[in-house]
């Protein structure tokens, strides 16, 4: 999918953004920016795409996206009812790459934060031991001012580059848009797979959305997601049978069919390959887990 740039606001007196959303459901476009991104998601659960990646995203998450890595962290369904009073709740960071100069990168002290941003253009989770020392020095940074804004980005930076548990989450060298009206294409097409997962989508329908013959459409996807239209599907599928496996007591059959397969043995098959376990084992490692 092609995601659009969104402009970034920074306050005249700062050299960078911290800001606190508290919203009916996060910014709903898949898009891309030159900033680094650091978010900890305070409130608020759905599906995270970054890169060529989907998860699911819960409350307590917190990730680093590189410049110009394509994301999105699309809320569950609920938040989208008219009658709905949920909200979520996100803690945003945003700096450029450049954002002490090339000289302060050049140093052979920050020799660790340069490999951090590279390793940040795949998108990081953090879930490691410096978790929460890192929100806590987001939160203090939120209502800092002058130069101690500054030595809080340091402390953050130079705290990630302790970690030895960093988890990258998309493919290395992803494409970035070339039009707007191939972002808004691309970004119809993403939507309707988001809405209609539990459906049967055809090649030709997909296609025929985006404007694009079949054969015109498969190379255009991989190219951009570098997956398969189908593969890419059962990814969103089998993330919404994760989702259902932990938050509800439905059988795992009627999961089946509520995530669009019409066959248990495919269904199983495919869980096992993006999980390396059975949809079963799943459910009970993640009752262990709570």
């Amino acid at each position: 999918m092609k995601p659009k740039l969104l402009k970034i606001s920074v306050a005249p007196e700062n050299s960078f953004s911290c800001r606190f959303d508290s919203v009916p459901f996060f910014y709903n476009e898949w898009h891309f920016h030159p900033e680094i991104e650091l978010v900890f998601i305070k409130k608020g659960t759905g599906t995270q795409f970054i890169g060529n990646d989907i998860a699911h995203f819960n409350s307590g998450d917190l990730v680093l996206v590189g410049s110009n890595l394509p994301h999105l962290w699309r809320c569950d369904e609920d938040y989208f009812a008219k009658e709905s009073t949920l909200v979520a709740e996100s803690l945003v960071v945003h700096f450029l790459p450049t954002i002490f100069g090339e000289t302060f990168l050049h140093l052979p002290e920050n020799r660790l934060i340069v490999e951090l941003f590279k390793k940040a253009k795949q998108g990081i989770k953090i879930s490691s031991e410096v978790k929460e020392k890192i929100i806590d020095f987001m939160q203090t940074l939120l209502l800092a001012k002058g130069g101690e804004r500054i030595i809080l980005l340091l402390q953050i930076l130079n705290t990630l580059t302790l970690s030895k548990n960093l988890e990258l989450i998309a493919a290395n060298n992803m494409e970035h848009p070339s039009s707007e009206k191939e972002s808004e294409r691309m970004n119809s097409v993403f939507h309707y797979l988001i809405d209609n997962f539990y459906k049967p989508i055809s090649l030709d329908d997909i296609a025929a959305r985006a404007n694009l013959s079949p054969n015109a459409f498969c190379r255009f996807f991989k190219s951009r997601t570098k997956k398969t239209f189908s593969q890419f599907l059962m990814e969103i599928r089998i993330n919404h049978a994760c989702k259902l496996l932990i938050d509800t007591e439905k059988s795992i059959g009627t999961i089946c069919f509520d995530c669009g397969f019409n066959n248990a043995s495919h269904f199983n098959r495919y869980f096992k390959q993006l999980n390396g376990t059975t949809p079963l084992e799943y459910r009970k490692r993640q009752l262990l887990k709570g």
